[in-house]
């Protein structure tokens, strides 16, 4: 088993931790309705699942109109890979709308108050927790890595500014779906810089993709010897490091982004570098 900022790893699986936090305080809350229906009370039980989608909804729904010009159409705005929620909105929408149940079934408002409750102060306190024992922010390696098409980089020259450094390979179908947008962010970048390195495979195999993708990013490197999936202990692609302008790590993706959760995620690193 193996931890990291962003995602647990299970064998092959590689689970991110915000919907496995959320299974369990859901599955507290259950416990927790059924408890309460064993002393004579309501059961709340039906109600929860309901909640939580409702909660769930809003929170992509606030987070997809606050990044609306980042999803072109309706089926990128309902693909939630990308993880793209807008959390207190989904707090705000669960609390009111179970307030709302509680009020108009009478025999739910004290079973269906407790059993959220309980199951909130599970998520937050999980979340508190995967917080406190995060591995320390480490900084860039001190490595120079080849550049597709000749020369070479030196990782730790990178400082000065906000960085995301996406970690990637030519088979992996969540890479190459995100890559095309990475390109497009590359070349129009405000004030960050964004960098591709491929993990694991020969230059010529990484153009032999590129060019059949049509893609001409303008920066890939090429780590052979995955040291920087070895170095901040990444379980799996895509990874995607968001970098403060001192070169140390300040949030970690697993997982496929889109143009809205980079646009968040390098919003947070540039708050990060500013404290």
């Amino acid at each position: 088993m193996q931890a990291t900022m962003d995602a647990l790893r299970l064998g092959p699986l590689v689970l991110p931790w915000g919907p496995l936090v959320l299974v369990l305080g859901y599955t507290v809350a259950v416990y927790v309705a059924a408890a309460a229906q064993r002393q004579g009370q309501g059961n709340a039980e039906p109600a929860l699942l309901p909640l939580l989608v409702l909660a769930l909804v809003a929170a992509r729904v606030a987070f997809v109109l606050r990044h609306k010009a980042d999803y072109p159409d309706l089926l990128s705005m309902v693909d939630v890979r990308d993880r793209g929620f807008d959390a207190w909105s989904g707090w705000i929408a669960g609390l009111c709308a179970m307030a709302v149940v509680a009020w108009r079934r009478p025999g739910l408002r004290r079973s269906l108050p407790m059993s959220g409750a309980t199951g909130s102060v599970v998520v937050l306190a999980a979340f508190a927790l995967l917080r406190l024992v995060q591995p320390p922010s480490l900084p860039l390696p001190a490595i120079s890595l080849p550049r597709l098409g000749g020369g070479a980089v030196a990782l730790q020259s990178l400082h000065g500014h906000p960085l995301v450094v996406n970690l990637w390979a030519t088979w992996c179908p969540p890479c190459r779906r995100e890559l095309p947008m990475l390109v497009d962010a590359a070349a129009n970048p405000h004030g960050e810089r964004i960098v591709l390195v491929n993990e694991g495979e020969s230059a010529q195999a990484v153009s032999a993709y590129l060019q059949a993708a049509n893609l001409h990013p303008r920066e890939v490197l090429l780590d052979a010897n995955q040291v920087l999936m070895a170095h901040y202990r990444s379980p799996g692609f895509p990874t995607t490091l968001f970098i403060g302008a001192d070169g140390r790590l300040i949030a970690m993706h697993i997982g496929e982004l889109s143009a809205a959760t980079l646009a968040r995620d390098i919003a947070r690193a540039r708050e990060a570098s500013r404290r």
